[in-house]
Order: structure tokens, then sequence, then C-alpha cells
């Protein structure tokens, strides 16, 4: 029995050797984390206070974080990490009016994985339903993810200039996406924003997707 569970140990050990191994991010696990500028509330939802400069104008930042790559998946010694982003919910500019989509599937399309248009609350809406411009609370557009603290992770004496490392280390790397515009409306409404970040490493690339909710104050 010891001599078989032995052998288990070694055998789970060398899986997870092997798996450290083939990643291509610093200790086996290409991460990501979400966050605003807002608490937080018992059941994980942010609780967030856009800023107003007229009715349709709200906004508020959203940070991500992540792992970097290793070595051989940069290039110069820079790792190349995007994150894209995409939400549940729209506005129309010309009636002021927001949804939001139960059964959203995020990247893809507005309709579910079967190919069905979306449902909402047991009602089919088509988006020719509504006559004006669908405004989306958040822009897809790729945003790259840089080193977040370089005095710490390069050794800066200066926060913006210092020497070009020839390798990013397993430091934090950082980026911002604004949300909005927003509409007074969804003062009170939940909101659900998609995120998928890409870690770079030619033929061997990930991705790897998370959400964050919002209740909009």
């Amino acid at each position: 029995m010891r001599i078989l569970l032995f052998l288990f140990i070694i055998l789970l050990s060398s899986c997870s050797k092997d798996n450290n191994e083939n990643s291509i991010c610093p200790d086996g696990d290409c991460w990501v984390r979400l966050y605003t500028d807002f608490e937080e509330d018992s059941n994980g939802y942010q609780l967030v206070k856009p800023d107003w400069s007229s009715e349709i104008s709200g906004r508020f930042n959203l940070h991500i974080e992540s792992s970097p790559t290793i070595g051989r998946c940069q290039y110069n010694g820079v790792t190349v990490v995007s994150s894209r982003f995409d939400s549940d919910t729209f506005w129309e500019l010309e009636s002021g009016l927001s949804f939001t989509f139960g059964l959203y599937n995020p990247f893809e399309s507005l309709y579910t994985q079967q190919g069905s248009i979306i449902k909402v609350k047991d009602t089919v809406v088509a988006l020719n339903y509504f006559q004006g411009e669908i405004i989306p609370v958040v822009q897809e557009r790729s945003v790259y993810h840089g080193v977040k603290d370089k005095m710490e992770c390069d050794g800066w004496d200066n926060p913006k200039s210092g020497p070009t490392p020839t390798e990013t280390r397993n430091c934090i790397l950082y980026s911002k996406r604004i949300v909005g515009p927003l509409i007074r409306e969804m003062i009170g409404d939940t909101l659900k924003i998609y995120s998928e970040t890409f870690f770079d490493c030619g033929m061997n690339s990930e991705s790897v997707r998370d959400s964050i909710s919002v209740i909009i104050k």
C-alpha cells in the first residue's frame, strides 16, 4: 500500500511539473482580475457611481490585471497580453431605452449558442425593433497590458522612465477600459461586463475569459 501511495505521489508531482513546463505563464497560471474604483457588496457586485456631465454621458473605469507570459513567448523582452470587453446591456440613442439580454453570448453575437434569437423575459426581441442607433455600454476594441509598477518590477528610479529590461519578469500587468456612455435611466440597474484576455505565445497562445457584475448607483 505504501509503495502504491509513493508511486501515486511521484506521478502526481510529475504531471504538475509537466503542466508548469508547458504553460506559457509563470507558475503555470495565466490569470486575470477585474475591478473598479468602487466598493463591492456582500454578493460580489461592484457598487458603481459613474461620472456624469449629461443625461447620456455616464462613465467609470474598469481595471484589469493579469499575469505576464514567460520569456520564450516575449518579443524583444516584451510580453504581449491584450483584453477585449463586451456586455449584455445596450441602449438606444434616440429613445433613451436601455435593455439587457438575459441569454447573451459574449463576443459571439446577439443570439444564443444554439442560433436562436435571444429572448428577454420570454419575449423575442429582434434588433430591428429598435429604430435608432444601438449603443453598447462598453467598447469591444482591445487594450494592451503593460507592467503595472515599473519601479518595483524593473528597478526604475522614476515611474515614467528607466532602462529597458531584456525580459519581462513575473510582474503584474495592468490595463484599463472606460465603460460608457451610460444613461441616467440605468441607475439601479445591474450590468454584467465580460472580458477575454489573449496571452500571445505564437502557436501556443491562450485566452482567458472573466466577468464582473456592477450595480449602477
